[in-house]
């Protein structure tokens, strides 16, 4: 059933009242239970509350961690099942099945108003499957994953304007999931299910990894300089170069630097030094320079693809340079 209603994504008829309304669309009338209260889920709690929405309880895991005398009334997740109807999993992605499972042993057998309860889960990477239980069981099922960080003080003004994944196996469910981000301000878009893992690779190359690769920069420069400044003489550069590729929108108009000019002897003595006091940044270097040529390669000369494609090449993994070939960069020469 599960896997049935995945395939028949978005083709689900839509109920409508006498009124012409979408059916089941109506937030206001849940009452929300907010299950794992970090950092995500504290600011989720704070948009949710912010919204004017319903928040019932927060679920945790411990029974010392509980506090009826709370408002919001901290529980159990067992006792969640019975003081909401809508619960926000924002546990770690390795739980989201167990506590959807511990909710779906604890159901109620008579629903509040009528209508399906609803439950969501806020993993980037997470299938929607790890509702399971809960889908199995008539919840609705969906997966709001707000594309963004969240540090320090949680306050429901960090999720203005953040884009957010929709999720979901039924179009009335994806209309929900965007209705309930639009209520917190988000800015929902939807996400198949399929994609997800693609989804998340994106935002960790795209965020984490650029983090881990200016902490590369930042050695190299405070060894250049002698001091523990090399974040803060890169800041304006960094700057810049962010600033130019959200602006144009086409990395390949806001690519600069050696390969963009097809600098050669740069790119050698680059790898002269990598190779001696450095072989695995090396390696990143000449993987990301692949990268940066196919971008470049349209607007270079066949003779600076070529060598700049033979002296990337050298010494990298046969799968790194530039995936045989890569026809972008080769279609220059």
């Amino acid at each position: 059933m599960f896997a049935q209603a995945c395939g028949r994504r978005g083709t689900a008829p839509l109920g409508r009242t006498a009124a012409g309304e979408v059916e089941g669309l109506d937030i206001d009338a849940y009452r929300f239970c907010v299950i794992g209260p970090g950092r995500l889920g504290s600011t989720l709690l704070a948009g949710l509350l912010e919204a004017g929405l319903t928040v019932a309880a927060v679920g945790v895991h411990a029974d010392d961690d509980t506090d009826l005398g709370m408002i919001p009334r901290h529980v159990r997740v067992a006792d969640a099942a019975l003081e909401a109807d809508a619960w926000w999993l924002t546990v770690p992605d390795d739980e989201i099945h167990t506590v959807a499972a511990r909710l779906a042993a604890s159901l109620p057998a008579t629903r509040r108003g009528g209508r399906a309860p609803l439950a969501v889960h806020s993993s980037g990477l997470g299938s929607i499957h790890l509702l399971r239980p809960l889908f199995e069981q008539g919840v609705r099922a969906l997966c709001l994953h707000p594309l963004q960080t969240f540090t320090g003080e949680p306050r429901a003004e960090l999720l203005r304007d953040v884009p957010c994944a929709v999720t979901a196996h039924e179009e009335q469910d994806l209309q929900l999931g965007e209705e309930l981000a639009r209520r917190l301000g988000l800015r929902p878009f939807r996400l198949a299910d399929d994609k997800k893992t693609l989804y998340h690779l994106s935002a960790v190359i795209g965020s984490n990894l650029l983090v881990a690769l200016e902490s590369e920069a930042k050695r190299l420069m405070d060894e250049a300089t002698g001091d523990e400044d090399g974040l803060a003489h890169l800041t304006p550069l960094l700057n810049t170069a962010l600033k130019n590729l959200l602006s144009s929108g086409d990395p390949a108009r806001a690519l600069t630097g050696p390969v963009a000019r097809g600098d050669v002897g740069t790119v050698r003595a680059h790898l002269r030094l990598l190779d001696r006091e450095s072989p695995r940044l090396a390696r990143t270097y000449r993987a990301l320079s692949l990268e940066a040529l196919t971008l470049a390669a349209p607007r270079l000369d066949d003779e600076q693809v070529r060598s700049l494609k033979g002296l990337l090449a050298e010494g990298a993994a046969p799968h790194a340079a530039v995936d045989g070939g890569r026809e972008a960069a080769g279609g220059a020469q």
